[in-house]
């Protein structure tokens, strides 16, 4: 029996099926929505505007904290994102030394529609649900969505 045989024959764990579901389910709604109209932003780029989205203008610094990413990663992808007249960056108005980042007009419109992605999202995959199952998964998402995440 070869090595490739033998792993593809492991029992799968309840995490790892959980992970291939959502990984179904994200593949499945993506590939439902290819006029995503932001697909010209790579992951990270949306996950910056979703994040000034969500939060409001911010420090540079705070949201590669947010999103796990390096001063030279941000760099790069804030100075992509200006270029293209996604953000602005801004004094920060008590630090001399911090830059806050902002959305322009454009990056407002890229957020509203990665919101509406999200909600399509979130219809189609809980379209098959009753009402009180439906309520549960939303109430769970909020919940998740509003808890910190735990220390690596």
């Amino acid at each position: 029996m070869t090595t490739k045989t033998t792993a593809s024959k492991r029992a799968r764990t309840p995490d790892d099926t959980h992970a291939r579901a959502m990984m179904r389910l994200i593949h499945q709604v993506t590939a439902g929505h290819p006029e995503r109209t932001t697909l010209d932003l790579n992951v990270r780029q949306r996950l910056v505007i979703q994040s000034l989205g969500i939060a409001g203008s911010r420090p540079i610094a705070a949201i590669g904290q947010q999103l796990g990413l390096t001063p030279s990663t941000m760099t790069g992808l804030v100075d992509r994102l200006e270029e293209q007249g996604y953000l602005r960056r801004e004094a920060h108005p008590s630090d001399r030394r911090a830059t806050v980042l902002r959305l322009t007009p454009k990056g407002e419109t890229a957020f509203r529609r990665e919101v509406e992605f999200y909600r399509a999202l979130v219809d189609e995959t809980l379209a098959a649900l009753g009402d009180d199952a439906k309520a549960l998964v939303l109430a769970a998402l909020d919940c998740l969505g509003r808890s910190k995440p735990a220390a690596a």
